[in-house]
């Protein structure tokens, strides 16, 4: 099934009923994935994916969902219901019309743009990794390696049509060399050829040797090395609490921070729409508006918000394009780097912790950023500026504004981040934060 087709049915469909607004947003996902487990291929499969997002606005109400029902009476269906919705929901005092254009828009910053999954590829990279791994001292290595290709294109009733891709390839792998010891790779791209299969089968199996035998630790304070995995997701969430819909909803940190001090001086982070072999890269947002750089954090100050045209609408600025109908949010979040090597940070810690995974981020009481996190796979003590006894049975509580203002030092080197415990892409470097509160997980 064509986007062109499902795009007439519902141009078809959204004549019979009255509206202020529209817009259409179809998604066309192909996935090839490629499981592997005990060191050897387990699954390989490939999966299509089509969905319809519908919006619909009229005498300033407003409601919006999504389907995957895609036969011509059930996209008639889901329009009526939706326009029923509409005109039960209350007056939004908000209202903006979308915008009507047109604009100009960036040409897509990828490299690598293949027009096809190349399966030949997959395989041989998840070869190396498993590799890689066994070489660097694991026994056994699991995890998968998706490839997949994106086609979206969006409609609105101001006359906005466009169409645009992109490809994404996530390689995540778990390196184990005995029952409690374990270490975690990942490596991700626009391209399969810019996975580095190699050198993420090296980490994880390098970490697993090195945390056999784990012991627990002291609980307090330490200065903790996170590596980029880790730091991204920290970093990840500085974006969600920058949208203007998380501050106006109240569940952001970030709320009347503009132009204050925020976090060291070390910090920028910046959401970029398109950037150069993104793992997200759009050049438009929901709303048909061009994306673009915005700078959320710049030198430990709070810069901007991300907003769309009803938030930037109330805020009195321009949109970031960042829409989201309802709720602004990042695409791809650019993180500084600093002056320091990975090994130059962890020899500067005397005594501190290594943490290069983790799961489970929870949030107690989001306006104050207070979470916790579980440090997942390999974690180390850091006595003198080495790599001292491996640990684990330990939580991580504190509060991102704290994290924020504590960062000792960012490294030189950067990586992308993106699996299923960090959603938004993120090039992350790897970060020192200073007096990170330790707990027991257990």
């Amino acid at each position: 099934m064509t986007l062109d087709y499902l795009l007439s049915l519902l141009e078809n469909k959204i004549s019979s009923i009255t509206y202020d607004d529209f817009s259409f947003i179809i998604v066309k996902d192909v996935e090839d994935l490629i499981r592997f487990s005990n060191n050897e291929i387990t699954v390989f499969a490939t999966t299509e994916n089509i969905s319809i997002e519908i919006y619909i606005g009229k005498d300033k109400k407003r409601t919006i969902g999504e389907t995957t029902n895609l036969d011509e009476q059930s996209i008639s269906n889901f329009i009526n219901l939706l326009s029923k919705q509409c005109a039960d929901s209350p007056i939004n005092n908000d209202y903006t019309s979308l915008p009507p254009g047109p604009f100009n828009y960036d040409h897509k910053n990828m490299i690598n743009d293949e027009l096809s999954i190349d399966h030949e590829s997959m395989i041989d990279h998840v070869e190396v990794s498993i590799n890689s791994a066994l070489k660097a001292g694991a026994s056994r290595v699991s995890g998968s390696l998706t490839s997949s290709k994106s086609e979206i294109l969006l409609k609105t009733s101001n006359g906005t049509e466009l169409t645009d891709k992109y490809n994404t390839n996530l390689l995540n792998l778990r390196a184990f060399s005995t029952t409690n010891s374990s270490g975690h790779g990942l490596s991700c791209s626009s391209s399969i050829r810019d996975i580095d299969s190699e050198n993420a089968g090296i980490k994880a199996g390098e970490y697993a040797k090195l945390s056999i035998n784990p012991k627990n630790c002291d609980i307090g304070k330490y200065d903790i090395l996170f590596t980029p995995t880790v730091a991204a997701d920290i970093f990840q969430h500085v974006g969600y609490s920058a949208s203007a819909f998380s501050v106006d909803a109240g569940t952001s940190f970030l709320t009347n921070k503009i132009n204050e001090k925020i976090s060291s001086d070390k910090l920028s982070i910046t959401d970029v729409g398109n950037p150069i072999n993104g793992i997200y890269g759009r050049i438009f947002d929901n709303e048909g508006m061009p994306t673009k750089s915005t700078t959320i954090i710049k030198n430990g100050f709070m810069k901007s918000y991300l907003h769309n045209i009803t938030t930037s609408n109330k805020y009195n600025v321009e949109s970031t394009g960042n829409a989201g109908i309802i709720d602004p949010s990042c695409w791809n979040l650019d993180v500084s780097s600093g002056d320091m090597t990975f090994d130059e940070q962890l020899s500067s810690i005397k005594n501190g912790l290594l943490i290069t995974n983790n799961w489970y981020t929870r949030f107690q009481n989001q306006i104050l950023g207070l979470y916790s996190t579980i440090p997942r796979d390999a974690c180390f003590v850091i006595k003198n500026g080495e790599i001292s006894d491996s640990i684990h049975n330990i939580r991580i509580s504190d509060n991102l504004p704290r994290q924020l203002l504590n960062i000792e030092s960012l490294s030189k080197q950067r990586e992308w981040i993106k699996w299923w415990e960090v959603e938004i892409p993120t090039l992350s470097p790897s970060v020192i934060i200073n007096n990170v509160p330790i707990t027991r997980s257990m």
